[in-house]
């Protein structure tokens, strides 16, 4: 693209070919992203509260924008600091019991389930558990994409619960990553299932990563486990109008 313009370039990365980047990252978890950033002959030290590498682009992309536009860069990174996690996007959640719950269940296209798993790979934690729904427009054969992912959770998680239709694509995956068939569970197209499964099994210093596609609303999961009344299992639902928290379908 930088061939194609006669516009000023601004490149942001980790490589040190870049006029905007970042070095030295650290996961603070469940605080945030420690990094430091160089820009404009600069260097200075930084802390987000996103988690993860793949947040760090982002926060590159605002201040090469910001500097273009001629903000100071004390002023832009005093600003990148306040910047809360989106609802739903790799979002900690603490429970009452002292686990805690990676909650990134607004969407699920192949590349932000591997985005997902690096992160909770770093995650200090006494077990790191997995709920993972479907897909998103899953790019080639379904087969092999799902035992893929099965087999990658094997190396990070110790269990795992699964909901849709691809139980036994994922669990063959697991078996192959070394995990028992214990350690891992079916909760059908049901919510409250998962959330019956994940209630039973909970423990403090547990870290849940809870992934799926909008469409299944995994938020309810989330939303029982904190203490909120949640009768809803509906397994497909594409409204936009309103999220599971303020639905009033919630509770039936």
């Amino acid at each position: 693209m930088a061939t194609q313009t006669q516009n000023r370039i601004i490149t942001f990365g980790f490589d040190e070919m870049n006029q905007v980047r970042a070095s030295r990252l650290t996961l603070n978890w469940p605080n945030g992203t420690q990094f430091k950033v160089h820009a404009n002959g600069k260097t200075c030290e930084m802390s987000v509260k996103l988690l993860g590498r793949h947040m760090v682009y982002p926060v590159l992309a605002a201040i090469a924008t910001a500097l273009a536009k001629g903000l100071p860069l004390e002023r832009v990174l005093l600003r990148l600091r306040e910047l809360s996690p989106s609802p739903g996007r790799l979002e900690p959640v603490p429970l009452p019991n002292g686990a805690l719950i990676l909650r990134d269940d607004f969407k699920s296209s192949l590349e932000t389930i591997h985005a997902a798993l690096d992160l909770l790979s770093q995650i200090p934690a006494k077990r790191r558990l997995v709920v993972l729904g479907e897909v998103s427009e899953p790019p080639g054969s379904q087969g092999p994409i799902y035992r893929e992912l099965g087999e990658r959770i094997a190396s990070i998680a110790s269990r795992a619960i699964f909901i849709g239709g691809n139980f036994q694509r994922y669990a063959a995956g697991v078996r192959r990553g070394g995990l028992p068939s214990s350690a891992m569970m079916d909760a059908g197209r049901s919510v409250l299932k998962a959330v019956e499964l994940l209630r039973e099994d909970l423990r403090p210093g547990d870290v849940v990563l809870i992934k799926g596609r909008d469409t299944q609303r995994l938020d309810r999961v989330t939303l029982a486990l904190i203490g909120k009344k949640v009768c809803c299992d509906i397994d497909f639902c594409d409204t936009r109008a309103v999220r599971c928290k303020t639905c009033p379908v919630l509770e039936r």
